[in-house]
Formats: structure tokens, C-alpha cells, sequence
């Protein structure tokens, strides 16, 4: 904020506790970095501009901690439906993204991303699995909590700075 930094939105912080996870609905592979092209193009149509992962954004997301996974979930046609990231601090992993092709939400998928992501992440030794979503964001913080994540009292505040219109 002394930088001349603003408010721009809240994100609620969710955490859930690593004990019994329900299967997936879905089949939900690991995918690699040739799934990179279809998942910017599903982020683009499932977040809103301010909140689009460009190349290198997913790229960071995937290097942000000592070992992280992607996770694809596909249409019937072959092409990627969904997706999500994961990343394995050590006793806490986090769940860095989470998107869905518009045309296919409802079905089931961004549920199957998480229980495979949380699976993931017990696996490799984790107890728990934090994220964060917009405070506004009902919908996504309704299906994190009905798979037992727990919202934290304290959100996390999103600062942008002034564009040059603003700061003349």
C-alpha cells in the first residue's frame, strides 16, 4: 500500500486435512507440458482476464515448489476438459489451479480434479492441501467446502497497482 498499491479483491484461503478422500468420478492423469497449449486455452475460457494464467504464469505454477503435478481430465474427443495444478511443499500441498471448460462444468469434472489432486498429495506425504479463491467466487468455495475444506478465518488481500490514468 506505501508503494502506492490498491485493493483489488479478496481471496479466501481453504485448507483440508489429508484423511479419507473420496475416488474420483473421472479418469484424471497426470499430463505433462505438451497439455500446456489446451490448458491456457481452457484457463482462458474459464477465468475472468485479471485472473488468466498466461505461458509463463503456468509454467511458475508448476515450478513454484520442490514438486508439483498436472492433472488432466479429457472430453470424449481426446481434447482436455480440465485441469489442474498441484504443488508438494513438504507437509503442505497446494492446490494452485483448478479449471474447467465452460461447456463441460456441472459434470463433475473440477470434483474429480480435486479428490485426484488431493490423492496426489497424500500420497507423496502431504497432510493437508491449502488454496485460495475469490472471496466472490460462491460456486468454487461451495464445491471446495462439500469436499471438506475448511475456510480460514483471514483472507488474503489481492493489491494492483494504479494504472498511469489513475496515477496522473
Amino acid at each position: 500500500v506505501e508503494a502506492g498499491f490498491e485493493p483489488h479483491s479478496q481471496l479466501g484461503l481453504l485448507r483440508l486435512d489429508l484423511g479419507r478422500i473420496p475416488a474420483p468420478d473421472h479418469l484424471v492423469p497426470p499430463g505433462d507440458l505438451a497439455h500446456l497449449a489446451e490448458a491456457l486455452r481452457i484457463d482462458a475460457a474459464a477465468f475472468d482476464e485479471f485472473w488468466r494464467f498466461d505461458r509463463t504464469a503456468m509454467l511458475e505454477a508448476l515450478q513454484s515448489t520442490p514438486k508439483s503435478v498436472l492433472h488432466i481430465v479429457r472430453r470424449p474427443d481426446g481434447h482436455l476438459a480440465g485441469f489442474a495444478i498441484t504443488g508438494l511443499g513438504t507437509a503442505i500441498a497446494y492446490l494452485q489451479r483448478v479449471a474447467v471448460e465452460p461447456d463441460w462444468q456441472g459434470q463433475g469434472l473440477g470434483r474429480s480434479l480435486i479428490r485426484t489432486s488431493a490423492w496426489w498429495a497424500k500420497r507423496n506425504g502431504a497432510r493437508s492441501l491449502m488454496l485460495n479463491t475469490q472471496v466472490e467466487n460462491t460456486g468454487a468455495i461451495r464445491l471446495y467446502e462439500a469436499e471438506g475444506f475448511i475456510t480460514l478465518p483471514e483472507p488474503l488481500a489481492v493489491l494492483r497497482a494504479p494504472t498511469a490514468t489513475e496515477s496522473v
